[in-house]
């Protein structure tokens, strides 16, 4: 895909009032990625240059954008908010491409697909404006509607529509297409609304069909260019978005035995053949290999699972690796950059931290391991534990290979047990 000629202006100055939380809605999450980023990696994907128009909270939402993007994305504030035409106005005096295509920062299933289609109908109809419109009829949106009257047309905000909506469905979508001579002049003619006291952006349609210019709609679906101005938007997109995500992995060989009730990010991975169960949460830059099994209800963070890892229920494992043919839980956590070795087991209400347990070793039941080095087929019994917290500093425990130790061990870091040591039950060490 390919445009050419176009700079993109990302409205991202709100308040987010019907939030209610003190933050920018843009820095809301939705599968693991701030709402803002999706709009600006479609735009990335079709190599236009952008610029994000910033106000409240600008330090933190320009902050998140220049992590993904680096420099390469342009940031003008609008130091009052005055609405959304008083925002693309101030940033005329970035506008150097001969299109300007203006997008709602809240928008994250807006698609590269769609603006690339928004792009080829400007092209062939050679127009003006060209601005994206969906059919929703929902009486409750929050969305400003499509009124035609003759062969004039213009936008009308929902806050200020008293028609009917059944005559009148086709609800603005947020994402303009303008030749930039057009807006240069337009943008400087709007006026206060008697309502809200803002200018318009969605004025300069009016004002473009007064002047008998080419405006062309282009249908997109509604779901596509859902705007989120709450949490019950919020989570409506995250939906969608969950399943497409369930989507590819299903057809790329991963079977959900019942999908709904899982989480993904948009970063995790699945390896073909595995078996991922009901309430599972699969967080972060998690990777998971081929045939793996994922029990009910575990959640997993940032976690890497080889090749046939079994994971069994109710099982936490955050910021850790998972070596082939091991298995852990049911009841286990795994946290703070462990490393369970192949063929190993971490079995029930076992918790290792900061961790290495070596192939073929086993902690099975009731242990913890925290700040350990644990070697090959090595025996944990059951209740024992590291002590590597003196009150002050924590301290290391070493158990070199084929070490058998005790039930109800008490290792009192730091501390070496070496190869084929054997600690009786119930001792202090």
């Amino acid at each position: 895909m390919s445009v050419h000629n176009i700079q993109a202006l990302i409205l991202a100055a709100g308040k987010a009032k019907r939030f209610k939380t003190n933050t920018s809605k843009l820095l809301q999450k939705l599968c693991g990625q701030e709402m803002v980023l999706y709009i600006t990696k479609a735009l990335n994907e079709l190599n236009i240059e952008t610029a994000a128009i910033v106000g409240y909270q600008k330090e933190a939402v320009i902050d998140v954008i220049k992590q993904h993007h680096g420099e390469s994305v342009t940031f003008i504030t609008q130091e009052k908010q005055e609405g959304t035409g008083h925002a693309v106005l101030c940033s005329k005096h970035v506008w150097h491409k001969d299109l300007i295509l203006i997008l709602n920062g809240d928008m994250p299933l807006v698609t590269s697909k769609i603006i690339q289609q928004i792009y080829e109908k400007h092209r062939a109809t050679n127009a003006t404006i060209t601005l994206a419109v969906a059919h929703d009829t929902d009486p409750s949106g929050a969305y400003g509607r499509i009124v035609q009257t003759g062969n004039k047309l213009a936008i009308v905000e929902a806050k200020e529509f008293t028609g009917d909506i059944e005559d009148h469905p086709f609800i603005n979508a947020g994402i303009y297409l303008v030749q930039r001579e057009f807006l240069e002049t337009a943008i400087t003619t709007l006026n206060r609304s008697t309502v809200s006291n803002e200018f318009y952006l969605t004025d300069i349609v009016k004002i473009a069909s007064d002047a008998d210019k080419i405006i062309t709609p282009v249908i997109v679906p509604f779901d596509c260019v859902r705007g989120i101005n709450n949490f019950k938007e919020l989570w409506a997109a995250e939906q969608i978005l969950r399943s497409e995500l369930i989507n590819h992995w299903m057809l790329e060989g991963v079977r959900f035995t019942l999908p709904h009730t899982n989480h993904l990010d948009n970063s995790v991975t699945i390896g073909n053949g595995s078996i991922i169960q009901s309430g599972v949460q699969l967080f972060g830059n998690t990777h998971i290999g081929n045939n793996c099994h994922i029990h009910s209800f575990s959640v997993l963070n940032n976690a890497t699972l080889e090749d046939n890892v079994t994971v069994l229920p109710h099982t936490v494992i955050d910021n850790s690796i998972i070596k082939t043919d091991a298995l852990v839980g049911p009841y286990a956590h795994i946290h703070n950059n462990t490393i369970i070795g192949e063929h190993a087991t971490v079995g029930n209400f076992v918790e290792t931290k900061k961790s290495t347990l070596g192939a073929h070793s086993k902690a099975k039941h009731l242990s913890y391991l925290g700040d350990a080095s644990v070697g090959e087929q090595v025996n944990i019994g059951a209740g024992s534990i590291t002590c590597n917290y003196d009150g002050k500093n924590k301290h290391a425990t070493t158990i070199e290979d084929n070490v058998f130790i005790g039930s109800n061990n008490t290792l009192v870091a730091p501390i070496t047990i070496h190869s084929g040591a054997y600690t009786a039950a119930g001792s202090v060490i």
